[in-house]
């Protein structure tokens, strides 16, 4: 019994707001991998290559893949200049649960890195030995960063792929279009939209948590009620939130279907994201995967990272709620079971790649290949994970080469699908294992 009003109701609206790229069967061949974020077989199984390390040249495996964080210069300026206390001010208009931010992180204001060097100290010197593309988490919405076109700019003349995680409410609202995008003539979330999809190597994740109005809201912290959006006094974000999200949710999505962000063509290009993914939605999630799986667009399942403030506070509850892991097992298992019946996937796929941490889309293989550089330099395991031992290093001090080769992640190898290295309170490989003897495989 869904917990949702007339959700069958609510999954014809959404049958209707956006028209089906495979209304009747999926092509031969059709999988769901994100472009730019799931790396294929030809990235993690390529050559090794000869590296410089600190002085001497080595022979190493190529790194495959980056998250990394960017601020608005301006506000890095400030912070630098004691203006702004970033401890106590998060740059992002939105206050949603579940959010990753790390006071920590930003504590030393000296160690922060503008988008220039980020690219010059990690990014730039990771292409040198084999990187082919980057994820953005934060800090913060890059949509409501100035320098967003200055760091696509540099990522297209690089020829570097680049995933920008999103809630999307910019893109759906010509209010909050013009006041970030105005001074460059652009004043519609539409022009935002087309603007965004001359980037041939932007990617977009999209966040989509839920066909249901009350539940999206309490992902980002909405009321129904609520009249206005959110405001800045210079470089601080005042009454952070925005009024009717989920119809700025949903305006965006048509924008971006509309701009061919969806286009076969193209690739995956436009991945909805539901992260944090609730335990308790598995009324629905098997809806939203095949629903979004007709329109070309993988779908991102996963409970909650276990890092930052808010997000481990939502791993504890859900550790309290489900502590063996029987609701999280059973809504992957409802998800997989789903790609089944629609023909997404076979048993002999799933067999061969392996249950994946995202359910039923492809599997995370970023940890193996890759690595995450925090606006502060430090580089560490992945987005998911606080503790300590995640932690390699920092690029103010050591090469991006060294840290890649020396690191555990590197030792984990060539892999496809390295499961959930960092989710070991949510996503334990029992719960992988017993997902795997459930299908039946």
């Amino acid at each position: 019994m869904s917990e949702i009003e007339d959700l069958e109701g609510k999954i014809r609206f959404y049958e209707d707001l956006i028209p089906p790229v495979y209304p009747d069967k999926f092509p031969e061949g059709f999988t769901l991998n994100p472009t730019g974020w799931a790396l294929t077989p030809e990235v993690v199984n390529r050559p090794d290559i000869q590296a410089q390390f600190e002085g001497s040249v080595k022979t190493i495996r190529p790194i495959g893949t980056m998250d990394v964080e960017f601020i608005d210069n301006r506000v890095i300026a400030a912070a630098k200049r004691g203006e702004i206390d970033l401890t106590e001010y998060y740059p992002c208009g939105m206050p949603c649960s579940g959010c990753f931010s790390e006071a920590a992180i930003v504590r030393d204001p000296t160690l922060l890195l503008t988008w220039q060097e980020m690219f010059e100290k990690a990014i730039d010197p990771a292409r040198k030995i084999g990187l082919t593309s980057v994820k953005f988490l934060g800090w913060g919405e890059l949509l409501q960063n100035r320098d967003l076109f200055d760091i696509l700019d540099a990522c297209e003349e690089r020829g570097l792929e680049v995933s920008v995680f999103t809630r999307a409410q910019e893109l759906g609202s010509d209010h909050l279009t013009e006041m970030h995008y105005g001074h460059l003539g652009i004043t519609t979330a539409r022009e935002l939209v087309q603007r965004l999809s001359q980037y041939s190597t932007l990617r977009i994740l999209f966040g989509f948590h839920s066909f249901d109005e009350k539940r999206q809201n309490k992902i980002v912290k909405s009321t129904k009620d609520r009249t206005r959006d959110y405001s800045k006094n210079g470089l601080i974000f005042v009454d952070k939130g925005v009024s009717d999200y989920i119809g700025k949710r949903n305006r965006a999505l048509q924008y971006l279907v509309e701009a061919g962000f969806n286009d076969p063509a193209k690739g995956q290009r436009l991945t909805l994201t539901a992260t944090p993914t609730g335990l308790d939605q598995i009324d629905e999630m098997p809806d939203i995967y095949a629903w979004a799986a007709r329109r070309n667009m993988p779908f991102i399942i996963a409970p909650t990272m276990e890092s930052g403030e808010k997000a481990q506070g939502l791993m504890v509850r859900d550790t309290r709620v489900d502590p063996e892991h029987e609701k999280f097992i059973a809504l992957y298992t409802a998800v997989y079971q789903r790609a089944l019946k629609e023909g997404i996937l076979s048993k002999e796929q799933i067999k061969e790649a392996g249950i994946s941490a995202y359910a039923a889309t492809a599997a995370c293989n970023q940890v193996a290949n890759g690595l995450f550089v925090r606006i502060n330099g430090l580089v560490k395991m992945c987005p998911g994970i606080s503790e300590e031992n995640s932690t390699y290093g920092n690029v103010h001090n050591q090469s991006i080469a060294t840290l890649w080769a020396t690191s555990p992640n590197y030792e984990l190898g060539r892999k496809m699908n390295n499961w959930c290295t960092a989710k070991t309170n949510g996503m334990p490989v029992s719960s992988q294992e017993e997902i795997h003897r459930r299908l039946d495989l």
